[in-house]
């Protein structure tokens, strides 16, 4: 086995500010000793000089503009369960300590091309999603998180060489027992190499127990290190909650951003995409809004959905300013890969999804509309308005007509209602006497649904050179135009 350590030094601070592209000076304060004093603080506060471990009144006298936020530890419990939603893309065995996520990812290393390929991977998306962490990888769980707090960067692929990278580490980093360390400090050790140079039995007896004794053994691989590994959600739901209020829509892309590339990393994890998004934006004082963000086919493209809602966003009003926005997702599909193939000779044209989503989200879904052919030889019952890319079916039963599917004898242009014409000696007039073209073609259909139909339809054409669709009615009687071929 390796496990990866994923340690996240500045999570007290993350947790606050990934909300936003650009904030002010922010510390975090924690109470130490019965005093408020400054935990993390972000990179606008340091040029103040406001440093961690700072009391607050002595931060605040350094800058008078400096944003405090208390420590919320149950928010970054949150957090930690929010990024294991994403890893799970990276490793089904995720286990966590303070601040750190733990991967198994030797079984899958070679499905991302290699280690290299899978960190730099897990940089790039964890710098989208708005963290910053210290990795390190060993052979086991308890390693592999001593290493990311201690000697981030480290890489021990064996057991056999996990011993000499231990070593030169201070005993504060294995456990934060302070009668064990003050015990193994009165008899001169300082360092885990000094205390495994020890002596089992011995060391036991003079720590007061087997427990610290065990601790190395799971950390060196030589006793089982059981964790209660973490299982994905069966749901999608996450929230940003935004530095300060945004009222510019705008400015919703930057968060929004990162709930999609977490949204993308669970859904590569369970092999699913998603093709509807459920949004919220919490207002302070107003009633949440919500909307839905609906795509042609599920996916998990953070750039094609942020594309997407780029374009919904732009119409929506907010009746307030925005506090924090929610990313749910109820439900999610099997996804397949797909290739885009050329093409080729007499293959028919293949509609962008990308432009068809685009105008939907642009104009509203209700106003882009595919037409779907039914099976019904009557023009008028022959097709219906659907959704862009669904199918044909076979509603009315049967097949589709051949005519009607392919366009091989009807116009690609209906009128909404038949026009009636006027008839001279038989013939139909439209800007002049109507020159007919070959046999007719009858339809009589329509007989179980009470719209009966008999009609001849010719192919016309106008003394204007227009090429026209016609029929005469062999119950009513009279000639109709009914469409036009352009």
């Amino acid at each position: 086995m390796l496990w990866l350590g994923l340690y996240f030094p500045q999570l007290p601070l993350e947790v606050f500010v990934r909300g936003r592209q650009q904030a002010g000076a922010l510390a975090v304060v924690d109470t130490q000793g019965g005093r408020e004093q400054v935990s993390r603080c972000d990179a606008a506060a340091q040029a103040y000089g406001v440093r961690p471990g700072q009391a607050l009144p002595a931060a605040l006298a350094l800058c008078a503009d400096l944003a405090v936020q208390r420590r919320e530890r149950d928010r970054e419990r949150r957090a930690l369960d929010e990024l294991a939603a994403w890893a799970y893309q990276f490793s089904a065995r995720i286990a966590f300590e303070p601040s750190l996520l733990l991967l198994e990812v030797g079984a899958s290393r070679r499905l991302f091309g290699g280690l290299p390929v899978l960190l730099q991977t897990l940089r790039r998306e964890l710098g989208q999603l708005g963290y910053d962490a210290a990795h390190a990888l060993a052979p086991t769980p308890a390693a592999a998180g001593l290493l990311a707090r201690s000697r981030p960067g480290s890489e021990v692929l064996t057991c056999d060489d996990l011993r000499a990278a231990v070593a030169p580490l201070s005993l504060a980093c294995l456990t934060r027992d302070r009668r064990a360390r003050e015990l193994v400090r009165h008899i001169g050790l300082d360092t885990l190499g000094d205390v495994l140079a020890l002596p089992r039995p011995e060391l036991a007896r003079r720590v007061g127990g087997p427990r610290f004794a065990a601790l190395l053994d799971r950390v060196l691989g030589d006793a089982p290190d059981p964790r209660a590994e973490w299982s994905p959600p069966a749901r999608f739901a996450q929230t940003v909650e935004l530095l300060g209020e945004i009222g510019q829509t705008t400015a919703l892309v930057f968060p929004a951003r990162r709930l999609m590339v977490a949204l993308c990393g669970f859904l590569r994890g369970l092999g699913g995409g998603a093709q509807r998004l459920q949004w919220t934006l919490q207002h302070r004082d107003h009633p949440a809004t919500a909307f839905d963000q609906g795509l042609l086919d599920p996916s998990r493209d953070p750039d094609h959905m942020l594309e997407m809602f780029r374009e919904r966003i732009e119409r929506l009003s907010l009746p307030a300013s925005v506090i924090a926005i929610t990313l749910r997702v109820d439900d999610w599909q099997a996804f397949v890969e797909c290739n885009l193939a050329l093409p080729v000779g007499d293959v028919a044209a293949v509609p962008d999804p990308a432009l068809l989503e685009r105008l939907a989200n642009r104009l509203g879904e209700h106003c882009v509309r595919g037409l779907r052919c039914l099976a019904d030889h009557r023009p008028e019952r022959a097709w219906r308005l659907c959704r862009p890319g669904e199918a044909d079916d076979e509603e009315a039963g049967g097949s589709v007509p051949a005519a009607t599917a392919h366009g091989l004898s009807q116009p690609p242009w209906l009128l909404p209602q038949p026009r009636p014409l006027r008839d001279c000696n038989g013939v139909p007039e439209y800007g002049g006497v109507l020159r007919l073209e070959g046999l007719p073609e009858r339809i009589e259909a329509g007989w179980w649904d009470g719209f009966d139909i008999t009609r001849d339809y010719f192919v016309a054409h106008s003394p204007a050179g227009e090429r026209l669709w016609v029929f005469r009615d062999r119950r009513g009687g009279g000639w109709y135009l009914h469409g036009l071929f352009v």
